[in-house]
């Protein structure tokens, strides 16, 4: 009797992961692409004059060169002639704020992007900051990372002005000048924003981009929307002796100390994975495109298969392990300055990104339980929680309609970010943050972004003006 029972529960199961699967159907986008007769000689060469500024930030202010943070926001002004005539501008730290007013205020929109860039690094095959154009890219420190968009941004409001568009709502376009260093530009926006009572309904700032091979079996192209961003935790493990003579070590040293720390940190297992809600909206929405029917078992029924998963992430590490866990990497060391001197402090450096639902708080608990050393010092050096959750509603609708404008043929799909851009402060004050950057790159394009040879394809150039051309039409 007891194998009736066990063989009806079985195919009961059977049964619901078949309906189940079968419901979880794809998505039908219709194609209804919108393009808009620009200007596009003016955004070409608007962004190739932008790179040409070295508006490098640096962590040692001595070493920026603050002329060219100047210079760059006198050209925006000058560039875009019908933006400042319509908008009223303000500058908070090295950040850029226009504001044009729209016919209420009610539901003000914010635009993001910044306008600093990282250090030149390695040898280039041109000068860095030549703005080189030819047939089909613009070559410069910056050109993805992110002047690009604050160009598109730009472009955009250019266009609709000049033709006496008049928005709906008010619409402040907000450009970060130390975006790359953790500066206060973004900070101070959000804290003249709140003293003017400003609550923004939506927030748009550089984040995902449309990727492909974005999930396993989806052969679209897919644009990746962040809703959220993982928290960031710097800390330092301190230890400390007498120091003395390497002739004669004693069998514990601070070295030892750490290295024994660093190996329980590193075999731990008390980050747990877990499902938070971007992350399901990605399973949910790029999942039924899979053409694989096991993943489409098993995502069309996490509810019975999720340990299958984690257990997959587990496996496959990188960026699949760090969307459902609080990850760490041990970046920095430091000891003796000679070989043959017992150092009498070392130190190390771990760089985490904690997930939505931990606090720095937490990870330090947990520091300090695995590594079970109360002589080494845990010390927070930096840390900036996770942000919270960004609504998916009727202006998470728009944007992706936006994104179908300019680009038919690919999906949308959130997802939880793992690195940090300016928008974290705006959770703040709005309910509805989203991380997009407009442009088609592939996994060389990626490798440029704080790389070597940065350039952007003439076409991101293009059609990045006519997305933001399309987000704004709808407001």
């Amino acid at each position: 009797m007891e194998w009736y029972i066990l063989g009806g529960i079985l195919l009961l199961l059977i049964l619901i992961i078949t309906i189940r699967t079968l419901k979880y159907k794809p998505k039908q986008f219709p194609e209804m692409k919108k393009m808009h007769e620009i200007d596009q000689k003016h955004a070409i060469e608007s962004l190739s004059k932008m790179l040409q500024f070295k508006t490098i930030s640096n962590i040692d202010p001595a070493l920026e060169d603050l002329k060219a943070f100047d210079d760059f926001r006198a050209y925006i002004k000058e560039r875009f002639p019908h933006v400042l005539k319509h908008a009223t501008y303000s500058e908070h730290e090295r950040g850029m704020l226009f504001h044009i007013q729209g016919e209420s205020s009610e539901q003000p929109i914010v635009l993001m992007s910044h306008y600093d860039v990282v250090p030149v690094n390695g040898t280039w095959d041109e000068d860095p900051f030549s703005g080189r154009v030819n047939e089909k890219t613009i070559y410069g420190r910056g050109a993805l990372d992110t002047k690009s968009s604050l160009n598109a941004i730009m472009e955009a409001c250019e266009h609709l002005l000049s033709q006496g568009k008049v928005f709906k709502n008010d619409l402040y376009l907000a450009f970060g000048g130390d975006e790359e260093v953790y500066g206060k530009s973004a900070k101070s926006i959000v804290t003249y924003l709140k003293t003017q009572g400003v609550k923004p309904y939506m927030v748009l700032d550089e984040g995902g981009a449309i990727v492909s091979n974005a999930f396993p079996g989806v052969k679209e192209k897919t644009a990746v929307v962040g809703l959220s961003e993982k928290g960031f935790m710097n800390i330092k493990l301190t230890a400390l002796s007498m120091g003395g003579h390497a002739s004669t070590p004693p069998k514990k040293t601070p070295i030892t100390e750490l290295s024994k720390a660093v190996t329980r940190l590193n075999q731990t297992k008390k980050f747990k994975l877990k499902l938070t809600k971007p992350v399901r909206y990605l399973f949910d929405s790029l999942a039924p495109n899979s053409k694989s029917l096991p993943i489409k078992i098993l995502f069309a029924n996490l509810w019975l298969f999720m340990p299958v998963v984690k257990l997959i992430a587990r496996l496959s590490g990188g960026e699949f392990l760090a969307m459902f866990k609080t990850t760490q990497a041990f970046t920095v060391s430091s000891g003796s300055e000679a070989y043959n001197v017992l150092p009498s402090k070392a130190s190390i450096g771990i760089n985490y990104r904690i997930r939505p639902g931990e606090t720095s708080e937490d990870v330090v608990k947990i520091i300090k339980k695995v590594i079970k050393n109360p002589n080494i010092l845990v010390e927070v050096i930096e840390a900036s929680e996770a942000t919270s959750i960004s609504l998916k509603d009727d202006a998470f609708k728009m944007l992706t309609k936006a994104i179908n404008y300019t680009w038919p043929e690919v999906l949308v799909a959130p997802y939880l970010m793992v690195a940090t851009t300016d928008s974290r402060h705006y959770h703040e004050i709005c309910e509805r943050v989203y991380k997009f950057s407009p442009m088609d790159v592939s996994r060389d394009d990626l490798k440029k972004i704080h790389g070597i040879n940065e350039d952007i394809s003439i076409d991101n150039v293009i059609h990045g003006v006519q997305f933001y051309i399309n987000l704004l039409e709808q407001l």
